[in-house]
């Protein structure tokens, strides 16, 4: 389902996707360029360390953005994103945000309330996982390489050992990414993903001998296939690539410096 809704709050730009809302079990959003105190080429909502950026614009941002969605001050916890399917559990509210940092990983998942969980992207499709029902959630960073080793199959499944999630119950927000219109990939590569992905047939485009992935595509497919229903499925369709004055776009910069976006949940208080 195709359905968002921006909000600005103090000059900060997020998106959130209605249905996830409506629910009433978590805060969740994600983050654009617009707002912040970042300098050119972060500017202006860089939310990722270690870039480049100046780390304490990059924390002014963050607390901007947390306020902005309206979560209070919750600690926020991001990880050291590796383009591979490992997921990092935050099982202990003892253990502060901050030691999280350097551990490796692709996703993120808790059932603690309060406990907000992000993931950094500039092209990479993110998608944040509810259940209502258990009251656990993930964030998940699926790049190319992610989605070709079908992350969010191995987020569904440990949400249902560790939590009990039926995929069924499962919602999806399923947030901006580059799309197939900008993400030419070349014939090498193309025969990589077809050899990886035996389901990619519908989600390469050839046109003149160049070869075009759907990335959002894949994961969708990837989510029913590990159980979610159609319905429960909701895509915020923008392309980062597409719109430089709203999103960061690592393929956009040509692999040069740019910021990172952040997509957000945490499950509220009962």
């Amino acid at each position: 389902m195709k359905h968002h809704k921006v909000r600005v709050s103090e000059g900060v730009k997020t998106i959130a996707v209605p249905a996830i809302d409506a629910l009433n079990a978590v805060v969740h959003g994600f983050s654009t360029r617009v707002g912040g105190v970042s300098v050119e080429p972060f500017s202006a909502m860089n939310l990722a360390l270690n870039l480049g950026d100046d780390n304490d614009r990059v924390e002014i941002n963050r607390r901007l953005f947390v306020k902005a969605l309206g979560a209070g001050k919750p600690d926020l916890y991001t990880i050291r994103q590796t383009h591979g399917t490992r997921i990092v559990q935050i099982d202990d509210a003892r253990i502060p945000a901050v030691e999280y940092r350097q551990a490796q990983g692709d996703a993120l998942t808790t059932n603690l309330p309060g406990i907000a969980i992000g993931v950094l992207t500039a092209d990479c499709v993110p998608i944040l996982l509810i259940d209502p029902v258990q009251r656990a959630v993930a964030a998940v960073h699926a790049g190319r390489q992610g989605s070709l080793l079908r992350i969010v199959t191995h987020v569904v499944r440990r949400m249902h050992d560790a939590f009990g999630t039926e995929p069924a119950h499962l919602r999806a927000a399923v947030g901006p990414g580059i799309e197939a219109c900008c993400y030419d990939i070349g014939e090498k590569l193309a025969r990589h993903v077809r050899e990886s992905f035996p389901r990619a047939e519908p989600f390469l485009q050839e046109e003149d001998g160049a070869y075009f992935l759907d990335l959002r595509g894949m994961n969708h497919t990837d989510l029913l296939a590990a159980g979610l229903r159609e319905a429960h499925v909701h895509h915020v369709d923008l392309c980062t690539a597409c719109e430089p004055q709203t999103f960061y776009s690592y393929r956009r910069s040509r692999g040069g410096q740019t910021g990172r976006m952040m997509s957000l949940v945490m499950l509220k208080e009962q």
